[in-house]
């Protein structure tokens, strides 16, 4: 299995399957390099496999579209997308139960899961409320959109468990917040 391959694979099946719900592409993009960040930085603190994660924070959102059940769906993708690369049938499933495993409802078990759960997490918290934030303005009153964008970076901390992890979600949230409750 050629390791770099199948993340240059994944970089490129992400930019050309970018979810509509998910746009400006721009801030999609964004998002997911920043869960990629996070997700390699967890990966060497924690000892955790950083080719699972880095594929699974790659591919984490994909299937965005289908709302509540996207994790379960990104699942599916990526063992549709990981057989063309001859990645053994272990590793695959590590990288789907990452993927399937990182929202805010489900519960992780290996580490390689969690450190998926934290960085979705973290990059949330880091830029992504923005991007959460304007699209609930096009919906909702001002104050309705704040409130529930408010709550949804809050909600974001709670799913980080790793010690780092949850060390600098409280570093980045109050930044979160202020913006969130002075932005026009």
């Amino acid at each position: 299995m050629d390791k770099e391959k199948v993340v240059k694979e994944a970089e490129k099946f992400v930019r050309a399957n970018i979810p509509s719900s998910r746009l400006p592409a721009e801030d999609y993009l964004q998002h997911v390099a920043a869960v990629r960040k996070y997700a390699l930085w967890l990966a060497g603190i924690y000892n955790a496999d950083k080719f699972v994660v880095e594929v699974a924070a790659l591919l984490h959102d994909v299937a965005a579209d289908a709302d509540a059940t996207h994790a379960a769906e990104g699942a599916k993708v990526s063992r549709r997308f990981l057989p063309k690369f001859d990645v053994p049938d272990e590793i695959k499933e590590k990288i789907a139960k990452a993927i399937e495993t990182h929202s805010i409802a489900c519960k992780s078990v290996a580490i390689e899961q969690q450190i998926i759960r934290d960085a979705d997490g973290l990059g949330f918290i880091e830029d992504y409320f923005k991007w959460f934030f304007e699209n609930l303005k096009k919906r909702f009153p001002l104050e309705e959109a704040r409130k529930q964008s408010i709550e949804k970076t809050e909600s974001m901390v709670d799913k980080i468990k790793t010690p780092e992890g949850a060390k600098l979600a409280k570093k980045l949230l109050p930044k979160a917040l202020h913006y969130l409750q002075s932005a026009p």
